[in-house]
């Protein structure tokens, strides 16, 4: 189905699976309910059917540079870019990691066991079923000060573990959720992977290439790592130069 179909028909069960049921008379309601529990089913797969369309027409647009949130901001606000924090999937576990367990510590295995945990109802989430369980080994034992350096340490062993690929399966799960509800359905769907952070943007381009081939680099400002190889490189962020970056990657991705 094309993403017109799938919305129409997401509209049509919508309706449906947001009856009241407390309104319906007591013989009616055995009917009702029925109608209203199938309504919520065909909902949930709909929305997978509209996320694989999503994947299927998205374009990772990985952004990175001095200047890298302005394009973001800018992509987004102007010309109906999505814009993820490229972290954001490593940033959610951590944020419910307690802070005791790891703030002017050195890491041990038991921090993971938690982490693993979390890292299994966000892969649920994401309706992945089978994957490398995070593992524990003496590289990832440092000292750790900060919530951003444990953000860090995660971030390598998830991608180690796991694989970079969570990165776009979060990001398509986050954009899924906001373009279903603002009813999109272009036939080009970009998702901007921001992050000052260029070595790690590096480290999970090969990875996002495994769910969708279509990956490309922008750096918008300064770029101090020579491996980068951008699609798209502009000194002066605004408008004009945002949109012409844009333009040239719909062209060539």
């Amino acid at each position: 189905m094309s993403f017109k179909e799938i919305l129409s028909k997401i509209e049509e069960e919508k309706k449906i699976a947001e009856t009241d049921l407390n309104t319906i008379s007591p013989r009616a309601y055995p009917y009702k309910k029925g109608q209203v529990d199938r309504a919520r089913e065909n909902l949930e797969s709909l929305y997978i059917d509209y996320k694989n369309q999503i994947l299927k027409n998205a374009v990772f647009i990985l952004v990175t540079g001095t200047n890298s949130d302005e394009f973001a901001n800018i992509a987004e606000e102007k010309f109906q870019c999505f814009n993820i924090d490229g972290k954001s999937f490593y940033k959610e576990i951590v944020e419910q990691l307690s802070p005791e367990l790891y703030q002017q510590k050195n890491l041990n295995s038991s921090v993971f066991d938690i982490a693993g945990n979390i890292l299994e109802d966000k892969m649920k989430n994401l309706d992945v079923v089978s994957y490398n369980s995070l593992t524990f080994s003496s590289k990832y034992a440092k000292f750790v000060k900060t919530k951003a350096e444990m953000v860090e340490i995660l971030a390598a062993a998830v991608n180690d573990s796991v694989g970079g690929e969570v990165v776009g399966l979060d990001a398509l799960e986050k954009v899924s959720k906001q373009a279903v509800n603002k009813g999109y359905k272009s036939r080009v769907v970009p998702i901007l992977l921001r992050s000052k952070d260029e070595n790690f943007l590096l480290s999970i381009a090969a990875s996002l290439r495994t769910i969708n081939p279509r990956v490309v680099t922008v750096v918008a400002g300064e770029s101090q790592n020579k491996n980068i190889n951008p699609l798209a490189s502009i000194t002066e962020v605004n408008e004009t130069s945002v949109g012409d970056a844009l333009k040239e990657i719909a062209a060539n991705a």
